[in-house]
């Protein structure tokens, strides 16, 4: 068992062969592997992950997830072999935002499925206020406001899936 860090959130994984187990949940897992990046399917879902070469990979490494960049930190034992070491400090480079091509929007920071859509239009929001939350992987992702603002169009709904930098909220 070990504790994982990725996007800012913590999460209790194994790696049982076949299966990975996020908080007490199993997941049906298969990777395909590229030269580049490999193709993980968990589920009905699949991800682009690219990761440093095998001898390189520790905690602290940065990664990529449906071209996102992320920093992946933990701790313990992922599956077989010998306990990881504690995280290192993490890196100083944000990872680089996904970025919507309307103005005002508000674009996913990764593929998933909408679960729900906290705002509609003419309601008034705040910077950081709950907008929408995304499951990916069976992880809830919420999509918060980044500024003050009016909600002009939600062009989205409960249980859509929606790509990397789609538009999922627009704000006046």
């Amino acid at each position: 068992m070990a504790t994982v860090t990725i996007g800012g959130r913590s999460y209790e994984v194994e790696v049982r062969g076949d299966t990975v187990v996020v908080d007490g949940e199993e997941f049906p897992v298969t990777i395909a592997r590229g030269e580049a990046y490999d193709t993980v399917t968990a589920g009905a879902v699949s991800y682009r992950v690219a990761l440093p070469p095998e001898g390189e990979r520790e905690s602290g490494m940065s990664i990529e997830v449906d071209h996102r960049p992320f920093t992946l930190e933990y701790e313990g034992r992922l599956g077989g072999g010998p306990a990881r070491p504690a995280p290192k400090a993490a890196s100083a480079a944000a990872a680089a935002p996904a970025i919507s091509n309307v103005p005002g929007g508000v674009p996913a920071q990764l593929s998933g499925k909408v679960l729900r859509v906290a705002v509609q239009p003419g309601d008034a929001v705040e910077a950081g206020q709950l907008l929408v939350v995304l499951e990916a992987m069976k992880m809830e992702n919420e999509v918060n406001a980044p500024t003050a603002g009016t909600v002009k169009e939600v062009p989205v709904s409960e249980g859509a899936q929606v790509s990397e930098g789609q538009t999922l909220v627009i704000l006046e």
